[in-house]
């Protein structure tokens, strides 16, 4: 999850023949695949923050988005992909490949975004991917179905885009709360599905998670918090803590890890937020635009932040963001544009043959992304959600 406040950053295709288990040295390439395929998600979401940021409505507003999210849904729509539509999206995900981001796509729904309870002392995860289609107008094609519900725990769902749309649309927001544990309602805006929907395909996260270590909320005390570009200041809640943390100090900017307990269960995952601060007080932009240009930084962050540092006066903003964005237009300047032409081709996706009466193929018409983010003494939340509308032609 990467979100903005102002003067804060927090960072939280089609291949059938895909394996989970590869030997000897297809197994280490598909791991070699996937380690590149994670830099070149962190790295589109970087690009997909910075161009949210520079849009001309973002003025000083916050800011949330989930990367993972957009690529999950991305994967669903590259899976139906074909030709140069294939080829746009894998570029939009980076350098890696597209199987490369397939294993990725299929890790995460598979692993390590695997449901779990918080029942444990662990976070409480949720991850849901499904595919709506009116199956009397055009169903979709078997392979396809058999690849997104194997690989990416898709649910193949019937709508009646068709006849009632405007019914369909209340259905998938129910089961879009439902995915968030009800943090993301009402996502698809009135005349979002219409008589020409053909398929929506739709990505949840939830998230919910406990700090290793929690703050004292006697301690919490309001303090200015500088605005980000206009100036001023608000005065909000901060936490603080006199205990060790992992700091990382740079030339522009500070960077915080804080570690979620990770429970006592049999399959123990470590989750961690990192917040990354600028140094000067207006250096938001500037410090998007250089971990944008180069986002092997993260990494090397991350690395860097394996040992506690003595603090002073330490505080860290309690804080709940929403934001809500139709993502098309972002999509495109960042380079996928054939998919919202009528020259997208998503042959893999529906079986047109079966139709009737006979329609042409399908386009993208729309892309809506909201994301959630709440901190607090106890730990944080988070929750996402990405749909991606295809109409007929």
């Amino acid at each position: 999850m990467n979100a903005t406040r102002r003067n804060l950053s927090v960072k939280h295709t089609r291949h059938p023949s895909y394996k989970t288990q590869t030997p000897g040295r297809h197994r280490r390439q598909t791991h070699h695949g996937a380690r590149g395929a994670v830099r070149s998600e962190t790295a589109f979401g970087l690009r997909v923050l910075q161009h949210l940021a520079a849009e001309p409505d973002a003025g000083g507003k916050n800011l949330a988005v989930s990367p993972l999210s957009i690529h999950a849904a991305l994967a669903l729509l590259g899976a139906g992909a074909r030709g140069a539509t294939l080829d746009e999206i894998v570029a939009l995900l980076g350098p890696a490949g597209g199987r490369a981001h397939a294993l990725l796509a299929s890790h995460i729904a598979m692993h390590v975004f695997a449901d779990s309870s918080d029942g444990d002392g662990g976070p409480k995860v949720q991850f849901a991917n499904a595919v709506w289609v009116d199956a009397t107008a055009a169903p979709l094609k078997a392979d396809y179905a058999r690849v997104v519900a194997q690989h990416y725990r898709a649910q193949a769902r019937q709508a009646s885009f068709r006849t009632m749309p405007e019914e369909a649309r209340p259905e998938i927001n129910e089961w879009f709360e439902a995915a968030t544990a009800g943090r993301i309602k009402e996502f698809l805006p009135q005349g979002s599905v219409g008589y020409d929907t053909a398929a929506i395909l739709g990505n949840a996260l939830y998230f919910k998670g406990v700090w290793e270590s929690t703050f004292d909320a006697r301690l919490t005390r309001h303090d200015a918090f500088h605005l980000h570009p206009a100036g001023g200041q608000v005065h909000v809640p901060f936490m603080s803590s006199g205990e060790r943390q992992y700091i990382a100090c740079r030339p522009d900017y500070k960077v915080l890890k804080l570690l979620y307990a990770c429970g006592s269960g049999e399959h123990r995952r470590r989750f961690a937020m990192y917040i990354y601060l600028p140094n000067e007080r207006h250096g938001l932009q500037a410090m998007l635009h250089r971990l944008a240009s180069s986002p092997e930084q993260l990494e090397a962050d991350s690395m860097a932040l394996r040992s506690t540092v003595a603090v002073g006066a330490f505080k860290v903003p309690k804080f709940t963001i929403s934001n809500k964005t139709e993502a098309s237009r972002m999509l495109q300047r960042l380079g996928l544009c054939l998919a919202f032409s009528t020259a997208a081709d998503f042959s893999e996706l529906l079986d047109l043959e079966r139709m009737k009466p006979p329609k042409l193929p399908l386009y993208v018409s729309q892309v809506y992304h909201e994301s959630f983010v709440e901190v607090n003494d106890e730990g944080a939340e988070a929750a996402a959600a990405t749909a991606i509308v295809g109409i007929f032609w």
